[in-house]
Order: structure tokens, then sequence, then C-alpha cells
């Protein structure tokens, strides 16, 4: 399978999470870590390459793996399913600056408009109102922690790029044991932030196996297995499939209605990222 078809395949898995989030009962922790046991269990079953003990170059990328699951999974608990998703979606933002220092890639102008344009799209999820409501009951805590997730996600697409130019399949390993030392740390967390571990209704249980087996487990895997094959930002652009599919999903389930100044900034960095992408395409030739 072509990597650009794989990852328009991880992304759009990854768009069910919203509403698959809302559906089941665990507490935003315990939902967190449970989807990660049976994320890292999917993931060395598919990719044998993870089967290995993780090594220092590895363990570096454990935190933003932490930091772009777990605080999605709460962040939807929160706030809307299009807000968490279209503030994770700056991850482009994230991917340029960090970038910068990390890979060395110097943005272009281009990249320098696309985050100014991002910038002004996160600006407006603040503007809106922040109105509580039964699948968002923090709507303002919700999305700081959505962007918290765009900020780790964006370093952890980061990380795969370096690992999959060093030609190895490190990568593989480091989603798979991403997963495995996410789920007793968001485990035992949840206490300590005074979320009570329940043991959950049969629904939960399947939502919850559906999302760790499909929606991380499989889409990572994909995921991992592209990345060394397209530039980071490239890959951004490709990932968008999912915060333009995630809100309609989520509307059709949960009938959510984001703000729609909300609705205006998702649009505003969608659009932002994909003229960006475009425009950087066009450029290439000329620069060879």
């Amino acid at each position: 399978m072509p990597p650009h078809v794989r990852l328009l395949l991880a992304g759009s898995l990854f768009a069910t999470g919203g509403a698959l989030i809302k559906l089941c009962g665990f507490p935003s922790l315990e939902r967190a870590g449970v989807r990660a046991i049976f994320a890292a269990l999917t993931l060395f079953v598919l990719l044998p390459p993870a089967r290995r003990w993780p090594s220092r170059r590895i363990l570096p990328l454990m935190l933003p793996y932490f930091g772009a699951t777990v605080l999605f999974v709460v962040a939807n608990t929160l706030t809307t399913a299009a807000n968490a998703i279209f503030l994770q979606a700056t991850a482009p933002l994230w991917v340029s600056l960090g970038g910068l220092v990390l890979l060395r890639e110097r943005p272009s102008r281009i990249d320098l408009l696309v985050l100014v344009c991002i910038a002004f799209g996160m600006t407006l999820f603040f503007l809106a109102p922040a109105e509580a409501s039964a699948t968002a009951p923090d709507p303002r805590l919700g999305d700081w922690l959505a962007i918290g997730s765009g900020v780790s996600f964006g370093l952890l697409l980061i990380g795969f790029r370096w690992l999959g130019r060093q030609g190895q399949d490190e990568q593989c390993a480091a989603v798979a044991w991403g997963n495995l030392l996410t789920a007793p740390l968001a485990l035992s967390l949840a206490p300590l932030l005074g979320q009570e571990l329940i043991v959950g209704t049969a629904q939960d249980w399947t939502v919850i196996a559906v999302m760790g087996v499909f929606q991380v487990g499989l889409a990572y895997s994909l995921l991992v297995r592209a990345m060394p094959h397209v530039p980071a930002v490239q890959a951004s652009l490709l990932l968008m499939i999912e915060p333009a599919l995630n809100p309609v999903i989520a509307f059709g389930v949960h009938g959510e209605r984001p703000h729609v100044l909300a609705i205006a900034g998702g649009v505003v960095i969608i659009a932002a990222v994909v003229l960006g992408s475009v425009l950087t395409a066009r450029r290439a030739p000329r620069l060879r």
C-alpha cells in the first residue's frame, strides 16, 4: 500500500476518536489507559519490529506520545470533538517550530505565512464563548488541553521522522512502547486527580476495545510505516482528513454543534495547512 494511502487511512481511523471517546463511560484517564492497553497489544501483533526493548533513542518519544494521546482523550471529555480535533490539528505549527530546532529544517516564507494563519485560527477558538453542554462540560479547559495535545503530536511526528532517517524500524517500537507505558501512567494518575476507576458496562468495554484496536493500534501501525517515506509537513497535510471527518462523525453520533467561531477557526487552520502544502509542492521542482 502506498505511504500516502496509508496516511489517509490512518487519518480516517483517527477521526472516529471524538465520537467513540464520548460513548465510553469510563473516567477520562481510565479511558486513555485502558485504550492504550488494547492499542499496545495490537501494535505488538501488527508490527514485528516493535518487539524490541526500547532504546535510548526511543525513550524521548514516550512523553510526547503520552501527551498526544492522553491529553486528546481528556480534552474530548471536556470540550466538543470539533474543538479538540481542530486544536490538535495545529500540529503543523509545532512541527515547523520544532523542526527548526530538532531537525534543522528552516521554515520558508510560505511556512511562516501558514504559522500566522494557524495562530489566527487558534485565536478564534478563544474568542468563542465557552458554553458548557452535556458532552462538553468544561470547554475552555478542554481547549487548552487540546492545544497541549497538538504540541505533543507535532513533537511526535518530528520524532518519527528523525527515527525514520536512520533507516531502522525504531518508530514501530516507539509507538508500541508508548502505549504500553502510557497505560499504567494514565491509570495511576487517575486517583491522584480525583478520578475513581470503575468496572464499566459491556458498552464501555466494547467501545474502548474498538478504539484501542482500530482507532489507535491499526491507525498508528499505518502511520509509522508511512512516515519514513513522507516529509513531516506533507504527512501533517494528509492527516488533515482527521479534523475534516471528526466533527462530522461527532455530529452524527452526538449531535454536537460547535460555535461558529470555533468552526471558523478550524476552517482557517485546515485551509492554511492545505494551501501552504500546495504552494510548497508547486515550488519544489524549481528548487531542484
